[in-house]
Formats: C-alpha cells, structure tokens, sequence
C-alpha cells in the first residue's frame, strides 16, 4: 500500500485517497484543526481540491494536481465515504475521523 502523505497541522485527521485517470492511488493524511467544519474546507486548505461554486456546493474541478472536464471526455471527480457514493457535496460534508473519504476520476 501506498505511505500516505501527511499535509497540515491539527489535532483532527482526516484519511483521504484519490484515484487518478489512469488508475494510480495517492493516500492522505490531512490534519487540519477543529475549526475546519467541512471535509470540503480541510482539502481546500490542504491545496489537495479547488473547483467552482456552483448551486450545489463546491463541484470539484482538480484534486490533487489533476483537472477533469466533463465537457471533454465526459470525467468527472467522485465523492465516497468508506467506500459508498457520499450523501453530500464534500463542502457539505462534516469531518468524522473515523471515515475513509475518497474522490475518484470516473465517467
């Protein structure tokens, strides 16, 4: 299994994994404080997402250094807690270290 990366300081950690186009996987370690109120927030700050306020949320542009656009090859960033498609945007999303989140390059 991959190390993971440990980004930031804070006494709470999140455990995040993105799985990129071609298939690789990068594991996080993100620990951001407990002001940070969403998953959204922590991964933000963290410089591991960024994308475009839209009427839902956050819609997830760029994850770790990577760019989908939907309107080219129809990829598009997944959102998963421990596993399963996640209820809400990941802005909306409230942090629970016990939680595996993920995002994947999907179409």
């Amino acid at each position: 299994a991959n190390v993971p990366v440990v980004i930031g300081e804070g006494e709470v950690q999140i455990t995040f994994t993105v799985t990129h186009k071609d298939g690789t996987t990068k594991d996080f370690t993100v620990n951001t404080t407990k002001e940070t109120a969403t998953v959204g927030e922590a991964l933000q700050k963290a410089g591991l997402i960024s994308g475009d306020i839209g009427d839902y949320g956050l819609y997830v542009k760029t994850v770790d250094g990577e760019t989908l656009d939907y309107n080219t090859d129809g990829t598009y960033w997944a959102f998963y807690e421990n596993g399963a498609y996640a209820a809400k945007g990941v802005d909306l999303t409230e942090i629970q270290e016990a939680i595996k989140y993920e995002f994947k390059a999907e179409k």
